[in-house]
């Protein structure tokens, strides 16, 4: 007996769907794609239950006669293509007639549609691919499909999705990165009844950016404008120091499909070679237009992935255009007006400005002979004084007492017992008498038998780290409430992500209230990184928690070590020796005192032994 069979049309289009349509945001970006495709310049989305009970997308693009939209519910039924030829020369967004066919498959599918020059629509319903009902019905010129129950008969996919914040989530992220690139297009996405996203049909791509991603980083973008025999490059990307902790905020488009490509993304960062600090990440939006012929977009069902031909050359292509932007603009930080006013005290802006950048062409650390100051004096004044000295040492002698008599001598030896600075050892630490500090990044102490190296930045980030790490345990963690705000402006998605996790941040003292749409204001901070600009602090934990998969148990500590390492002294802080004192005692006190919580070593002996080696004296 045959054991091969054929398997039945319903079963087809079930494996089919498994590979298009992957999560709720998978079924809206199709849904969008086709609604661009059919010139649509209103686009509204509309979501229950992140899209598992409801799909709504309705624009007013040309429509389809009854004729097509029944075959459009078929498997491999498209208008996009005719030939072999074609396949290999796509210019829109959908090709493969596969989409609605994979969709109807585990769902209950309603389409609405009607063209301009009818006089009534036409409505199809499906449940799991079957035809229910169909027929005329009165209906605006454009398409509205709705899709409902998805995955109602596929409960091993429905099993597997994320939260509903996630799936939420990535719904949001996807109609923002189409509504990014098609400026004059409108685009609304409501989730149970509350509008998450209302982007309007805008004049140029920065105004676009500026009501996704904020005005502040909108008017900062560098445009980007590049054009040779193989590919033509549009777009914006962000100054170095507007680098972010995530890649959220990175799109690329290929002829106007927005694509995930590791090859083009290598070749953006390329571009930034030695300007982006270690673990930050540009801005980016950009469209890359390429010959149709010269892509792969047939590649991956979702057709987010594509192959480039000459990819080397695209890449190097992409490279320089980057570079040249860079390198053709001013890339120095500018001040915020309150961030000025902290620096002058009042002084005029300018002359602090041109200090700040003559400063910049000097060494890294200047070396400081000494800090003393000689006085000029008048010979009159000098003159009087003595005169005066005189007169009240004889009134001293009058009054002398012997005991308490000090000579010079003595007096000298006192003065310099007080100079020296002690810090007591311990069973971990041994003790040391504080010499000073070095090129203001290391302290240097003598102890028994050598001297000790001391890295100043690693020895308050262990204490810190141990101190707050405590506190967090504990559940006592001490917050500071911040006498001015700080105002927080985020995109739709990356506001879901914050209300996600709103929890976890007050657990480590940020309490943030909503001021807005998408605007919140942080109101206390950990007393324990006081220090710390807020804003800076909280985007960076926001990104650390986006890197590890929104599961803040398991990078708790990964977080309160950014955190102590970000509070903690730098290399160029000036230290006086009783901070030096103070640092050290409470490093004594520590539990591990001998590392960063990174594994970097705080203190280094150099032996008596060793220096006497050194000057050859052994």
């Amino acid at each position: 007996m045959t054991k091969i069979k054929l398997l039945d049309e319903d079963l087809i289009n079930k494996i089919a769907a498994g590979e298009v349509i992957e999560r709720p945001s998978s079924v809206v970006k199709e849904l969008m794609e086709n609604s661009l495709d059919s010139g649509a310049t209103i686009i509204n989305i509309e979501i229950r239950d992140s899209g598992k009970k409801l799909i709504k997308v309705k624009d007013n693009g040309e429509g389809m006669e009854e004729e097509d939209a029944k075959k459009c519910v078929l498997r491999h039924a498209t208008s996009k293509i005719n030939s072999a030829d074609d396949l290999f020369a796509i210019q829109t967004l959908g090709f493969r007639g596969e989409a609605l066919a994979s969709i109807a498959a585990v769902s209950k599918l309603g389409i609405t549609t009607k063209k301009a020059e009818t006089l009534e629509g036409f409505n199809l319903v499906l449940e799991g691919g079957k035809e229910i009902s169909s027929g005329p019905i009165g209906a605006n010129k454009g398409t509205t499909i709705e899709v409902q129950d998805l995955f109602f008969n596929t409960p091993a996919r429905k099993k597997f999705l994320k939260t509903d914040a996630v799936e939420l989530r990535h719904i949001v992220e996807v109609v923002l990165r189409y509504a990014l690139f098609n400026c004059q297009t409108t685009f609304k996405l409501d989730h149970d009844g509350h509008n998450l996203i209302n982007s309007p049909a805008v004049k140029n791509y920065r105004d676009k950016i500026a009501s996704i991603y904020g005005i502040s980083l909108a008017k900062n973008l560098l445009e980007i404008n590049y054009q040779d025999e193989i590919i033509k490059i549009n777009g914006f990307i962000a100054k170095p120091n507007e680098a972010r902790n995530d890649k959220n905020q990175q799109s690329v488009f290929v002829n106007g499909r927005w694509v995930k490509s590791e090859e083009i993304s290598k070749a953006i960062y390329e571009g930034y070679h030695s300007l982006l600090f270690v673990g930050k990440h540009p801005v980016f939006i950009l469209n890359l237009e390429l010959s149709p012929n010269k892509i792969d977009v047939n590649v991956h069902p979702a057709k987010t992935e594509i192959k480039i031909e000459q990819k080397e050359l695209v890449q190097e292509t992409i490279t320089k255009a980057v570079k040249e932007v860079l390198e053709k603009n001013n890339l120095i930080p500018i001040m915020s007006i309150d961030q000025e006013e902290q620096l002058t005290f009042g002084k005029p802006k300018t002359k602090e400005f041109e200090k700040i950048i003559n400063q910049s062409k000097e060494t890294k650390y200047l070396f400081e002979k000494s800090d003393q100051t000689i006085l000029q004096h008048n010979r009159n004044i000098q003159d009087n004084t003595e005169r005066g000295l005189q007169k009240s040492l004889q009134n001293d002698l009058n009054n002398f007492d012997e005991e308490s008599y000090v000579t010079p001598e003595e007096e000298v030896c006192v003065s310099e017992q007080r100079k020296e600075h002690f810090v007591e050892g311990n069973i971990k630490l041994p003790p040391m008498k504080i010499l000073g500090q070095i090129h203001k990044t290391f302290f240097i102490a003598e102890t028994q038998g050598g001297m000790l190296l001391i890295d100043q930045h690693v020895v308050e980030e262990r204490v810190l780290y141990e101190r707050f790490m405590r506190q967090f345990i504990n559940k006592e963690v001490a917050v500071q409430r911040l006498l001015k705000s700080e105002i927080l402006e985020f995109s739709a998605a990356e506001r879901i992500f914050l209300q996600e996790n709103k929890n976890y941040l007050q657990q480590i003292g940020f309490l943030l209230e909503e001021f807005g749409e998408n605007t919140f204001l942080i109101k206390t901070v950990p007393s324990v990184f006081g220090r710390l600009q807020a804003k800076e602090l909280l985007f960076d934990i926001l990104g650390q928690l986006r890197e590890g998969k929104n599961k803040f148990e398991q990078i708790q500590e990964e977080i309160i070590t950014r955190m102590a390492c970000r509070a903690s002294v730098k290399a160029g802080d000036v230290i006086s020796i009783p901070e030096i004192q103070r640092l050290l005692e409470e490093l004594s006190k520590t539990k591990l005192p001998y590392t960063c919580p990174h594994g970097r070593a705080v203190l280094i002996k150099v032996t008596m032994d060793e220096l006497e080696k050194k000057f050859k004296r052994k």
